[in-house]
């Protein structure tokens, strides 16, 4: 009797399938462990970096909220207000970048699960006929099975060469079995995770919806305090005294940093004074006010401008105008972030109204270096950058200090005195 006679096409059984797979094991391969396995080191560093920014946000998050449990809810201050209204509105621009990384983490695995579903079900629809066709011969040869087949062979020689044959073909079917139930048993998990990472992206679509309109809102507050402190005359005039009294509180930082502050120099720092009037400028940008006594255009009260301001789109590079270290680094009321450069015999720069700061308290910074971004924190007119030069604790006027190519150049691109 031929060999090759009994096969035909067929539908499994239960019980020739335990059968098959007593007769023959092979490993089972399972789509989910050979996915990962193949996983590429490119997508292993994207998935490390995305954690790492997730990580940053999240600290980011938490240090902004305790800022903001910090403060006296009392406070009827005019900077007082726009303090928190600026720390509320950071909060809800952190939280909607952290929800827009999650929804993009999200929607890949969605994607990749699609995609494993999409695979699972080609594997077990190609399996579907073989199997069919495997269980019909299989359930016409009995009970017996595999062992008529060896007992059809009429010439002895031939018994171990179909013996080899028979085995091969048992692990071949009990492989294809054992693949059969394992993508079953996948495609099973994998769907019911698409069901439960689609449930889990629509309540984060609606808490992006959420926290949008949240940010809208208190930037509508934070406009509207603003535009009333421009256009009120009580309302200027109470900003105006409390920034003299914030300029106040400054000079008195000021001293203290110029009597008690001892600079860990770089012995090749030369005097910032031989390069006065060379000076790179901090940013690019239109000045939008000079150092001292400015005149307002409603209500024609004079105020004493200590610095000068530099308009510049938000989160513009701000560069370090020379060689120093880092005296102070934080928040400072009327200033929004203030970062503050002490440089050779008792020069300091001073940059405020930062959106973020990029130094800490203690670093050396060179000419250039970018230290920190533009922002609008602490300030009535938008994005730009509050810039002064102090000399033995007085300002002086910065623009005396930095060189005649015009504001349009920073700090970085103008050539080294």
């Amino acid at each position: 009797m031929s060999i090759s006679r009994h096969f035909r096409p067929a539908l499994c059984l239960p019980a020739l399938l335990f059968c098959v797979l007593a007769i023959g094991s092979v490993e089972a391969r399972q789509l989910g462990n050979k996915e990962s396995a193949a996983a590429s080191t490119s997508t292993s560093d994207r998935l490390a970096e995305e954690e790492a920014k997730l990580e940053l946000l999240t600290q980011k998050l938490d240090s902004l909220k305790k800022d903001l449990t910090s403060l006296d809810r009392k406070q009827t201050t005019l900077l007082g207000e726009l303090h928190r209204l600026e720390i509320e509105i950071r909060v809800a621009r952190e939280e909607l970048e952290l929800i827009k990384l999650q929804l993009d983490r999200g929607y890949r695995q969605i994607d990749t699960l699609l995609k494993r579903i999409q695979m699972l079900e080609a594997s077990i629809q190609e399996l579907r006929p073989y199997l069919k066709s495997r269980s019909v011969s299989l359930y016409k040869l009995g009970r017996l099975s595999y062992v008529r087949l060896l007992l059809s062979v009429e010439e002895p020689s031939e018994l171990t060469r179909a013996y080899r044959y028979v085995s091969r073909l048992a692990r071949a079917d009990g492989e294809k079995i054992r693949r059969f139930l394992t993508d079953q048993e996948a495609l099973g998990v994998n769907k019911a995770e698409l069901l439960a990472r689609t449930r889990e992206m629509l309540e984060t679509r609606n808490q992006l919806e959420s926290t949008t309109q949240t940010l809208e809102r208190r930037r509508a507050t934070k406009e509207t305090l603003l535009k009333e402190i421009r256009e009120r005359r009580e309302m200027a005039e109470a900003f105006k005294y409390e920034l003299e009294g914030a300029r106040e509180q400054l000079g008195q930082l000021m001293a203290r940093l110029v009597e008690g502050e001892d600079l860990e120099m770089d012995p090749v720092f030369l005097p910032i004074r031989l390069f006065q009037g060379k000076l790179g400028w901090p940013v690019q940008g239109r000045v939008g006010a000079r150092f001292g006594k400015q005149l307002h255009p409603r209500f024609q009260t004079v105020t004493v401008r200590n610095g000068m301001e530099i308009e510049a789109p938000l989160d513009t590079p701000v560069g370090a105008v020379y060689d120093g270290q880092v005296v102070f680094a934080s928040w400072f009321e009327g200033y929004g972030k203030l970062l503050i450069i002490g440089h050779p015999h008792n020069v300091y720069s001073l940059y405020g109204h930062l959106s973020e700061i990029n130094v800490n308290e203690g670093d050396l910074v060179r000419r250039g270096k970018e230290v920190a971004t533009v922002g609008d924190t602490g300030s009535i007119s938008g994005p730009t950058l509050y810039f002064e030069i102090r000399e033995n604790g007085i300002p002086v006027d910065p623009e005396l200090w930095l060189g005649e190519v015009s504001a349009s150049k920073s700090g970085r691109e103008t050539e080294d005195p």
